[in-house]
């Protein structure tokens, strides 16, 4: 009679001895970074006690950590960084200013607070400003999030250890006695083919290996060198992008080295100033002659009675009324600009998040590149396969991270649609370049 131990291993069996399984853990393909992260999700979601668990570990990081992070950050903004008096200073670690040069954190919703004679106006006042702080922090997260990953600021964080370990994994593979090795084997298999009468397939061989060994040497001096540098296959990738994305909102002679910039401050005027103007005054106080230099003081300012103030100076007597008189309908237009924000700028995110595991791929397979110039591509067969492939994955990771910019650019460059005005502007361009 067997035992419940012995039961266990017999159901264990074919699962520790799958060939396919076993086969399965070497593809390269298996161990990208998306991949990666795409099963550790359904392994930590697979039973109900791990998706309590992991909810819990994710809502302390949000309320322990996050508030903690971000307190450090916006604390080192305010030491080099003089911010105005209003507005929410907790976001001015962003930097991110609107085409007038104001920072997002300094935005203020203008309007009336009552007192204890006009308590509605209090209450509105509340709501109002509850709105708002939300609002700005829907629309100044990612419009950061898109600079900053564009901008390629968050590949210095691992680009010179990733750029070490390449060096080091070249250095130990690409060996003499290793390349003697691989030719060798690569050279069998030519003659194999040839003594057989596979002619063709022996000239392929041939061609293989000698273009094997001419471009890997010069690969292996510098394994990311063509992917992560100024020049490589990303940063060409994020120019392409970028200029085709300024080419279909009408720009003609874009400049991609100075877009990043260019790109942010078109979010902030689209997702930002035009929808808050629209929102606290009923229109876009831009269009009119010197409403928009007196809106930008009075920000700076972080004085609401200077916002209306300016409102009547430059004789835009609608707006210090709609400021000086908050409705429900301001409400209801905060609650609408709040869905519109959060599914354009969820999108954006997205997109953004795609771009960053477009550009990690591509840096995996140019490690995975590593192995085939190093002898695996002499080889006919398998290894040779790999090689290959992984070039071809590199390169098509960098296509499609440069169609997801396409996708990103079009959509931050002509969003009018929370602005309250068609289009009337071209992606410009900023003299501050980007680092790559």
């Amino acid at each position: 009679m067997s035992t419940p131990s012995a039961a266990l291993d017999r159901r264990r069996g074919p699962r520790l001895f799958d060939a396919s399984r076993q086969l399965e853990f070497w593809d390269a393909e298996q161990w990208q970074p998306r991949v990666v992260a795409r099963r550790c999700r359904r392994r930590l979601t697979a039973t109900r006690r791990r998706r309590w668990i992991t909810w819990s570990v994710i809502v302390a990081v949000v309320f322990l950590v996050v508030p903690v992070v971000v307190g450090a950050a916006a604390t080192a903004a305010v030491q080099t960084e003089t911010e105005g008096p209003g507005g929410n200073s907790a976001l001015g670690w962003t930097k991110v200013r609107d085409s007038f040069g104001v920072s997002l954190a300094d935005y203020v919703y203008a309007t009336n607070h009552g007192g204890i004679l006009h308590p509605g106006n209090t209450g509105l006042a509340i709501v109002l400003g509850l709105l708002f702080a939300l609002f700005m922090v829907l629309v100044t997260l990612p419009a950061w999030m898109v600079g900053w990953v564009l901008d390629f600021g968050w590949m210095n964080v691992f680009s010179v250890p990733l750029n070490g370990v390449a060096h080091a994994l070249s250095g130990q593979l690409a060996t003499p006695i290793m390349l003697a090795t691989f030719a060798s084997l690569g050279a069998f298999f030519a003659a194999y083919f040839f003594q057989r009468g596979f002619h063709a397939k022996a000239v392929v061989q041939v061609l293989t290996m000698l273009v094997v060994a001419v471009i890997g040497p010069v690969y292996l001096s510098d394994p990311l060198g063509e992917v992560l540098s100024s020049h490589g296959l990303l940063a060409e990738g994020r120019n392409v992008g970028l200029s085709v994305s300024a080419g279909l909102n009408g720009n003609s002679n874009p400049d991609p080295s100075a877009m990043v910039p260019t790109l942010q401050q078109d979010m902030a005027d689209n997702f930002a100033r035009r929808p808050l103007q629209v929102w606290n005054f009923g229109h876009v106080v831009d269009d009119r002659p010197g409403c928009a230099a007196a809106w930008s003081a009075g920000v700076r300012s972080g004085s609401e009675g200077k916002i209306k103030d300016g409102m009547k100076a430059c004789g835009d007597q609608a707006a210090a009324d709609a400021a000086n008189n908050p409705s429900f309908g301001q409400i209801g237009a905060g609650l609408l600009l709040l869905i519109t924000a959060t599914i354009l700028l969820v999108f954006a995110a997205y997109l953004s998040l795609k771009i960053i595991w477009s550009a990690l791929d591509s840096v995996y397979w140019g490690i995975m590149t590593i192995f085939g110039f190093a002898g695996g591509g002499l080889v006919y067969g398998p290894t040779q396969t790999f090689t290959v492939r992984a070039v071809v994955h590199g390169m098509m990771s960098a296509v499609r991270m440069c169609v997801q910019i396409i996708a990103l650019g079009s959509i931050c460059c002509s969003s009018e649609i929370c602005s309250g005005r068609p289009r009337a502007r071209k992606c410009r361009s900023s003299s501050s370049a980007p680092s790559s």
